[in-house]
């Protein structure tokens, strides 16, 4: 199929509502060029093609250095001789996902789409039946740095499907998310994931393939930890019944986590996995590394402070005078030797990450839970997301997510939390977790160790997420910076 419109059409089409995508990292900021890369038509009836551009943007220096540049892929489709934003039309859903899961190609001038299924996962081609037939398809996690699309078998009853998640920004190397999947694939004793079907390579001659989708089994009738657990909050009255359903839930979460975990470290013949103890290089290399990033990101917000409310700009300035005790806090990472050992961690977890699927044929609570999404934080490169480290990191994740669903259950109703809502919700976590851990390599075994990981892990993801917000989300930056002076004060 040929091209519909020229590049310079093409270009600036994309540039012309890319600053309102919601995956894109400079949104409200005016689009400097856009600039084609390569463009590969898709076998489809109408016209439809994925697009690489490279994106510059003209406010500098942005918050996000991310945001300055970067290159993105970008599904369109020709209507009335203009590119429209494509990921969800039906056919290009449909297309993109069936050719993850068969092996489909499609090839442009300099570079080709290529499917690769997963082998474990063969019995997914039955998929194939109906690809060729209509679907539904539905935009899934709008708040979200990439795309996620849920694509179905069209009629009645709705059947369960696909979800295919394009990765807007074009990394090549190896994506964690394929690693991973590939690896608890082979796990009989893991079933606590949606298996992983197939991805979608951009690959160029001589060059790194860029995984530009990947494709899950849907998990149907499921929402968000979070969703569940902020429609509970919202009801929450300190009734006994209600604590001890969050009890359970909880508990559950820390169960399903430490299982998790175990996959994860595995030895497999995998040096990717596995466990691997800590030395006091890598203890160091750690602590620079946190540091960095620390200091990186007050620089950004310091150069670009983000338009929140005036409340939050006290509060901010009040955080970045802090900064020399977060830089004490992440270097003493390094002060003592650490007996617990490094692992691959999911390296993004929070509420978010966790589908609730009631059921009352399961045995334990634990089984209701659905562990997704093993990308790893979308600002950090490849190579740092792929790096093994300390189970805390992951607990430490979900630790702030609780901090952020409370407040924003606090902000929501009339009447806020309970008292000790947030202590609770934790305790409840980290007691069924580390009872789980417990005798497992990658749990320190002393309690003083495991506070101390917990703290600097925490630390770094708050300093993560004072980016991530002041990126895409101004308004709710006060949750990190709220944490941030808690713990300030906690040090003095």
């Amino acid at each position: 199929m040929t091209h519909t419109g020229s590049d310079a059409t093409l270009a600036a089409d994309i540039a012309g509502w890319l600053p309102a995508a919601r995956w894109f990292p400079a949104k409200g900021q005016a689009v400097e060029r856009v600039a084609i890369v390569e463009r590969i038509s898709l076998p489809v009836s109408s016209p439809a093609e994925l697009v690489a551009v490279e994106v510059r943007v003209s406010t500098q220096p942005a918050a996000d250095p991310q945001a300055a540049a970067g290159r993105f892929v970008v599904p369109i489709r020709w209507q009335s001789g203009h590119a429209e934003e494509a990921a969800a039309a039906p056919e290009v859903a449909r297309w993109l996902t069936t050719a993850a899961l068969t092996g489909a190609r499609a090839a442009g001038p300099r570079s080709c789409l290529v499917g690769q299924p997963v082998p474990s996962q063969a019995s997914a081609l039955g998929f194939d039946a109906w690809a060729a037939q209509s679907v539904r398809v539905s935009h899934l996690a709008t708040n979200s740095s990439n795309t996620l699309v849920r694509v179905q078998p069209a009629g009645e009853p709705p059947q369960g499907g696909m979800i295919y998640k394009l990765l807007r920004q074009m990394r090549p190397g190896l994506q964690p998310e394929v690693e991973i999947g590939h690896f608890l694939a082979d796990d009989p004793q893991w079933h606590s994931s949606p298996p992983l079907r197939g991805s979608l390579e951009w690959q160029t001659p001589g060059g790194e393939p860029v995984v530009v989708a990947v494709v899950h089994e849907e998990v149907t009738a499921a929402v968000s930890l979070w969703d569940e657990l902020l429609r509970r909050l919202r009801t929450a009255s300190g009734d006994g019944d209600l604590d001890q359903a969050l009890a359970r839930l909880m508990q559950a979460v820390g169960t399903v986590t430490a299982a998790m975990h175990t996959a994860l470290a595995a030895d497999r013949g995998d040096a990717a996995f596995g466990t691997l103890a800590w030395s006091q290089t890598a203890q160091e290399e750690a602590a620079v590394a946190m540091s960095c990033h620390a200091r990186e990101v007050f620089a950004n917000v310091r150069r670009k402070p983000p338009a929140v409310p005036e409340v939050v700009t006290g509060l901010l300035d009040e955080v970045l005078a802090e900064e020399p005790t977060w830089l004490a806090m992440l270097t003493g990472l390094a002060a003592a030797p650490l007996h617990s050992h490094r692992i691959r961690v999911h390296g993004d977890y929070h509420l978010g990450q966790v589908l609730y699927r009631p059921s009352p044929l399961s045995e334990s609570l634990a089984d209701c839970l659905q562990i997704i999404d093993f990308e790893g934080e979308p600002q950090r490169s490849l190579q740092a997301r792929r790096e093994k480290h300390s189970a805390a990191k992951d607990v430490a994740g979900m630790l702030r997510s609780l901090d952020y669903v409370v407040r924003v259950a606090d902000q929501e109703t009339d009447t806020p939390c309970p008292p000790k809502t947030l202590d609770r919700l934790t305790a409840w976590f980290l007691e069924s977790y580390t009872a789980a851990a417990q005798g497992h390599a990658y749990w320190p075994a002393d309690a003083r160790e495991a506070g101390r990981l917990l703290s600097i892990y925490s630390l770094d993801k708050a300093i993560y997420e004072v980016a991530y917000e002041a990126s895409h989300r101004p308004e709710w930056l006060g949750v990190p910076l709220a944490a941030l002076s808690l713990l300030a004060a906690r040090e003095k």
